[in-house]
């Protein structure tokens, strides 16, 4: 894959660094606005889990600074805007599992990773399979969970272009959270998570306007914030999580 630098930081204003290939792109960032590899050897995802970020994948991180922007719908807010990327300039619709997953055809095709650096300043990190050979995740032993766009190189400047507008926008609006809780696969569904130090099940009803998932357990409700969140499905009769920490 071949990323026009030139052109990403003409349609953008943004200070863009583009490598091949790199460690963490966290870590690659410095002083630029932008910093996407096309491979990563060690990627990082939310808690102790990793990122396989094979060649053919789009890794970014972009720096979001301001007072206005409201760490706690931060995610949820980029969420949304790689939802809309993906459906604007390449056709394909998406859902979004709280609180950092993009799926596409039930499986994951997108992460999200955001890191507080100081006070109004953070480090929004996504991860996507855009043009990612099916065959390596397949190999990786990841083909039951996650997928790839297979979506064309020749777009992908203009992809990044569209994608990077969306987020910057998204970091300064109002987070539409009933948008996004129509968007979301837990909302309506049994899921699983701890609470208090207990794992707890509840019946998700809806995302809150602070990004929160509001989950009933009998009479009264729980707002989740943080952490991870299983859905429960019944599958032959077996009770089965859905989360997976291969990704």
């Amino acid at each position: 894959m071949i990323l026009n630098e030139k052109f990403i930081r003409l349609h953008t204003g943004l200070n863009v660094k583009i490598v091949d290939t790199c460690e963490s792109t966290f870590d690659e960032i410095g002083k630029y606005d932008v910093i996407i590899a096309e491979r990563q050897t060690k990627g990082v995802g939310r808690g102790d889990h990793t990122f396989f970020c094979p060649s053919g994948g789009l890794y970014i991180v972009m720096r979001a600074q301001g007072v206005y922007i409201n760490p706690h719908t931060l995610t949820p807010a980029v969420g949304l805007a790689v939802h809309d990327a993906i459906q604007a300039m390449l056709g394909l619709e998406t859902k979004i599992k709280w609180v950092n997953d993009i799926m596409l055809y039930d499986k994951k095709v997108a992460g999200i990773l955001c890191k507080a650096v100081r006070k109004a300043e953070y480090l929004v990190g996504i991860g996507i399979n855009y043009a990612t050979d099916p065959k390596e995740l397949e190999k990786a032993g990841l083909g039951d969970i996650a997928i790839s766009m297979e979506a064309p190189i020749s777009r992908a400047s203009a992809f990044v272009t569209g994608l990077l507008r969306m987020i910057k926008r998204a970091t300064i609006a109002t987070f539409d959270n009933i948008r996004y809780g129509n968007l979301c696969i837990n909302v309506g569904r049994t899921v699983e998570f701890t609470h208090n130090g207990l794992t707890v099940r509840g019946y998700a009803e809806q995302i809150a306007d602070d990004g929160s998932l509001i989950v009933r357990i009998g009479n009264a409700t729980v707002a989740v914030d943080a952490g991870e969140v299983s859905i429960i499905r019944n599958v032959d009769g077996a009770v089965i999580l859905d989360d997976d920490d291969r990704l």
